[in-house]
């Protein structure tokens, strides 16, 4: 009973021990979450070669191996019966295997070849895509800007954190990108906090801190996404108005209200070291327009267009 009592307190040990584990690790994926959202201008798409692409080979065309026809041909040759298999007439049996294993290396061998066909057909068909779309965006033709961001996936990663993006114009050397926030709860309301004992704890986040993590969220969103155009496309200045659907006080109705708007200069943002700017102060370094207030967060403000004079200028 003694040792029947010991193990019990035992186990009730480990699990509180498992419990403290557990409770650890989930406020290190909210902290590590939370450092994510105001990241994101930190990492972006590889930079498209768009002259490789215009200049490159076509896929060269497989040809018909005989791989696995070439090694059951060397068993076939190189089998000498054993003194059993002469003894019981075994040989003939082996041989005649060993010639079935030929064949069905001969039509193994084709089918990797018609494998290998269809695989180069997709190649091939990747290659003119590829090749046709890159001759349209060094002639700087605007209606190929949305085919080659799409093409790239350039903004797949930023969608995870329910922002949806459009591209609303495109001229030769500039693209204006409409990005809309969902009503979903990107920045949590409530913060999670690991007592002195191993216990989470969760409370409502301060209005300050809360609204301090989503103006960096935003800003840091909307480098992340003029820093993926300039990857893909060969242009010098990207717009980036980012907004959310919101209560026209006026009308009564639902309309996408922008409350932050960029103009990025690639020759500026290349300048910046991304892995140390606080991504709110940043946006000094562009022409921008943003109201916001550390306890209520961001008013409406207009969105920049294409056709004022400082764009082009």
């Amino acid at each position: 009973m003694q040792r029947h009592r010991e193990l019990q307190i035992s186990q009730k040990e480990l699990a509180k021990q498992t419990e403290k584990a557990q409770a650890a690790h989930q406020f290190e994926q909210f902290e590590n979450y939370l450092e994510l959202l105001v990241s994101l201008h930190k990492d972006w798409g590889d930079v498209w070669d768009w002259n490789g692409f215009a200049s490159a080979s076509a896929p060269p065309a497989p040809q018909l191996g005989s791989r696995n026809e070439l090694v059951a041909s060397e068993a076939l040759r190189s089998y000498s019966p054993g003194f059993f298999d002469k003894l019981f007439g075994g040989a003939k049996k082996r041989t005649v295997s060993l010639e079935v294993d030929v064949v069905r290396g001969r039509a193994a061998d084709q089918a990797e070849h018609e494998q290998a066909i269809e695989q180069h057909q997709r190649e091939l068909e990747l290659w003119n895509q590829r090749r046709a779309l890159a001759m349209r965006i060094l002639s700087r033709d605007p209606s190929s800007y949305p085919e080659a961001l799409a093409h790239a996936s350039a903004f797949e990663e930023v969608a995870e954190f329910q922002i949806q993006t459009r591209i609303a114009v495109t001229e030769a050397d500039v693209v204006a990108v409409m990005c809309q926030l969902s009503d979903a709860e990107v920045v949590p309301a409530e913060e999670v906090k690991l007592s002195a004992t191993g216990k989470l704890t969760t409370k409502a986040m301060p209005a300050t801190r809360y609204w301090s993590l989503y103006q960096d969220f935003v800003c840091s969103a909307a480098i992340r996404i003029a820093h993926e155009t300039f990857a893909v496309l060969p242009i010098d200045r990207a717009i980036v108005n980012v907004g959310a659907v919101r209560t026209n006080p006026s009308t009564g109705h639902h309309e996408l209200s922008t409350f932050l708007a960029v103009h990025f200069a690639r020759e500026t943002l290349s300048k910046l070291n991304l892995n140390n700017i606080d991504p709110s102060e940043s946006m000094k370094n562009f022409p921008h327009r943003m109201k916001f207030k550390k306890t209520t967060g961001f008013e409406a403000v207009a969105p920049i267009s294409t056709q004022e004079q400082w764009i082009s200028t």
